[in-house]
């Protein structure tokens, strides 16, 4: 059972997001009765965007990467935990728990949609990671796999019953009805960042403020368009990061073509999803009794959105910066390519209001800082167990998932009860 569990892990991994969209929309359309060409053609179309949605975010990933790693040298900035990025991903995939933690996820999604508990079916089968991750860190902190997979379980139940309640804000704003965004990865900053921003919706002044994309672009015409804006935001991180003025130049450029490309990548998937999540719909009502579900995809299908994209942006370097907050210990390098899905959740319940967008960011990473401090000697002996080389005394974390603070309360849980291991 092992070597099957271990051996499903790994291809699950290996397929990645782009490898499991188009077969498990392909296979839902086919259970939802929809017509063999067509089925074909919706999973196809669905996947081509998601691939053109990777390419287009692995293009802002390999540009900003580098020019804010610049600017880090250029600050002097030093702290003690190494941030290993999305390295989490593959000891989540990796740990011994993981095979069995995809049995019990999948089991545990049927049994709570047919218990009516939520309406999400998850079919982003990728996006376990971050349940993985959750169970990962809980046995590196515990090596007890009871535990690990308990905690998951609820991870997994906090993150379906939420994604219920935030989905209809997603689903109005960007059109995809039947959809949801059941990923940890955006539930948690929603937890936090919704209150935030229902603050800063009351504040006289800040409530005031008009900087939706559509305002700006109203007030400062050519320079407040969101592809113009994305340039001039590139080509002030690479004055940041000492760039030359070409190197300046070409930043701006690739940062403006992200803004246009990766909401058209989106519409392409959209073309493919609604499909299917229309055959869903009809599906469960002519033989689940009217029950409704919502298919569960991938948080990306959110960032298109042009607050989101300008959000990024800004606070990209911001993030870097934030790293010398009291508490926390990790400098921000490698994590900085997670900040979208940080954003992803933040600008429809801002109603595009970007000032609003930032602040439920910079409080949502600095949580995520406290939480990714606290937890790094889990991450560091999960590493460890998974065959990773780390010099003694060295201490190892991240901020996606690496900081949940949602794994971070059963973790404190699991260590005031006394069952952690350091």
């Amino acid at each position: 059972m092992d070597a099957f569990l271990n051996g499903f892990s790994t291809v699950l991994s290996r397929l990645g997001s782009n490898g499991i969209l188009p077969v498990m929309l392909f296979v839902l359309a086919l259970i939802f009765r929809m017509k063999l060409a067509d089925a074909l053609r919706a999973a196809l179309t669905g996947a081509v965007g998601m691939v053109g949605m990777n390419l287009t975010t692995d293009m802002l990933v390999a540009k900003m990467e580098p020019a804010t790693t610049a600017m880090v040298e250029r600050l002097g900035l030093k702290l003690d935990i190494i941030d290993t990025g999305w390295a989490l991903i593959n000891y989540g995939w990796g740990s011994r728990v993981a095979g069995i933690l995809v049995i019990v996820g999948i089991a545990l999604n049927l049994i709570l949609l047919f218990t009516n508990f939520t309406k999400t079916l998850m079919i982003d089968f990728w996006n376990y990671w971050s349940f993985l991750a959750c169970g990962g860190l809980i046995y590196g902190a515990t090596e007890n796999v009871f535990l690990s997979v308990a905690a998951t379980a609820i991870y997994m139940i906090i993150t379906w019953k939420w994604s219920d309640i935030v989905a209809p804000i997603y689903q109005e704003a960007s059109g995809m009805e039947g959809c949801t965004w059941p990923t940890g990865a955006i539930i948690a900053p929603a937890m936090i960042g919704f209150p935030v921003i229902k603050l800063c919706q009351k504040i006289p002044g800040i409530k005031d403020v008009k900087a939706d994309p559509e305002t700006m672009q109203e007030k400062f015409g050519i320079f407040g368009e969101t592809m113009v804006l994305g340039a001039i935001i590139g080509m002030i991180i690479g004055v940041l990061a000492g760039y030359d003025v070409v190197d300046i130049f070409l930043l701006g450029v690739n940062m403006g073509a992200v803004m246009i490309l990766l909401p058209r990548m989106i519409a392409i998937m959209m073309e493919g999803l609604l499909p299917i999540a229309g055959a869903a719909q009809e599906f469960c009502e002519a033989r689940l009794h009217g029950k409704e579900v919502w298919i569960g995809i991938d948080a990306s299908t959110l960032m298109g959105n042009p607050c989101n994209m300008t959000s990024i942006m800004i606070m990209t370097p911001i993030v870097t910066v934030m790293s010398l907050i009291p508490g926390n210990r990790m400098l921000a390098v490698a994590s900085l390519v997670a900040v979208p899905w940080f954003i992803i959740p933040l600008a429809y319940a801002a109603k595009d209001n970007i000032l609003h967008t930032c602040i439920a960011a910079t409080v949502v990473f600095a949580v995520y800082f406290w939480c990714a401090t606290a937890m790094a000697g889990a991450h560091t002996h999960l590493a460890e167990l998974c065959g990773t080389a780390i010099e003694s005394g060295q201490l190892t974390s991240c901020l996606s998932e690496g900081g949940n603070p949602i794994t971070f309360i059963l973790y404190k849980i699991m260590e005031f009860v006394g069952v952690t291991i350091g």
